[in-house]
């Protein structure tokens, strides 16, 4: 389990509770930590050098209400 990972236990049982769901079952200690690995994976991304690259497509939910 990653140390320097951003998301405490504390956080994460608040939103998850604000989710719906219950801090209080097993489950949710897995749960923790499948999340902490996500993040720290994720987290990668920001590694990428992407200086000079424009996204293949862009997406503008304003040209739906054009007329």
């Amino acid at each position: 389990m990653p140390t320097d990972n951003p998301l405490d236990r504390p956080s994460f049982d608040y939103m998850a509770g604000v989710a719906g769901l219950d801090v209080a079952d097993d489950h949710m200690n897995e749960l923790f930590s499948y999340v902490q690995a996500a993040l720290a994976v994720t987290d990668r991304l920001h590694e990428l050098d992407t200086a000079g690259y424009e996204p293949d497509a862009a997406f503008d939910p304003a040209q739906f209400y054009q007329e």
